[in-house]
């Protein structure tokens, strides 16, 4: 039978339409198995657990890094277990136990216990590590810099002071999840005629200190010498008392006789006795 150029024309456009139908229907297809699909899975990023919240009921078994099967009723929400650092640059309103202001940069480094993710999450409201975190920090950095005058700290107890504040960082924030490393104080600002003024007496106290050693080595010289003065002095006084005449006599003889020019001849039954000299032969 022979077709027509206008019925080939109308059986063609009915099959691209066919074919387009059928294309639309697979795509559909595909993106309601991915989307019925993706609600079974969760991908967690490493570094970070997975909380998850049914419908607004936080459970506390979490999902760790990698692939994971949930309920499709089931929001994964993430958070970083990871190490983070938090700096604070001039810290203001941190007074002395003299009542001075001075200006601190600090950091704290910490990150997240993933067993208390879902503890954080179900009540902490908004960003923990404001919440929870910075308040601590400061109020315990501001309890610590009162103990202290403003020399103290420019001088020695910095460090003192960076220890106590961690470790009651520590104590404080460790149950509720935020485990802390490490604090450092990494710089302390004092006006600039205080830290002259205590330069000047810091330089004042090297100065005496070095004076009082000074002393100090005079007087132990003293005192040696004159201990061993005293020992000279006993250990003659000890001599003369042993000296006799019969000694005088015998060491002297000692030392004249291997002298063939001097005899040694005793007068008498006194023990006194003379020296002759021989003439020395030419």
């Amino acid at each position: 039978m022979y077709e027509s150029d206008e019925e080939r024309l109308a059986r063609g456009i009915k099959k691209g339409i066919s074919g387009k139908k059928w294309l639309i229907d697979l795509i559909a297809v595909v993106v309601l198995l991915l989307l019925v699909g993706g609600s079974f899975i969760a991908m967690v990023p490493n570094g970070t657990v997975g909380v998850k919240d049914r419908m607004g009921v936080v459970t506390d078994d979490i999902l760790s890094p990698g692939f994971n099967l949930k309920d499709p009723l089931v929001t994964v929400h993430e958070l970083n277990t990871q190490t983070q650092q938090i700096e604070y640059k001039e810290i203001t309103g941190t007074l002395t136990s003299e009542g001075l202001e001075i200006k601190l940069d600090a950091s704290v480094l910490w990150h997240l216990n993933a067993t208390k993710a879902p503890d954080i999450y179900r009540t902490v409201r908004g960003e923990y590590l404001d919440t929870k975190l910075t308040p601590a920090f400061m109020g315990s950095l501001r309890a610590e810099i009162k103990k202290y005058t403003a020399e103290d700290i420019y001088t020695s107890k910095s460090t003192e002071i960076q220890t106590d504040v961690e470790e009651q960082l520590k104590s404080e924030l460790g149950s509720s999840g935020i485990i802390i490393e490490r604090v450092w104080l990494r710089g302390i600002y004092l006006p600039t005629e205080l830290q002259t003024a205590i330069k000047t007496k810091q330089q004042k106290q090297q100065e005496a200190q070095q004076m009082q050693f000074t002393i100090q080595q005079s007087k132990q010289e003293a005192e040696r010498l004159v201990i061993e003065a005293k020992g000279i002095a006993e250990s003659n006084s000890i001599k003369g008392a042993s000296v006799t005449d019969t000694l005088v006599s015998w060491e002297f003889v000692q030392a004249i006789k291997n002298n063939p020019n001097v005899i040694y001849v005793p007068m008498g039954g006194s023990g006194g006795s003379t020296l002759l000299n021989l003439p020395v032969p030419n």
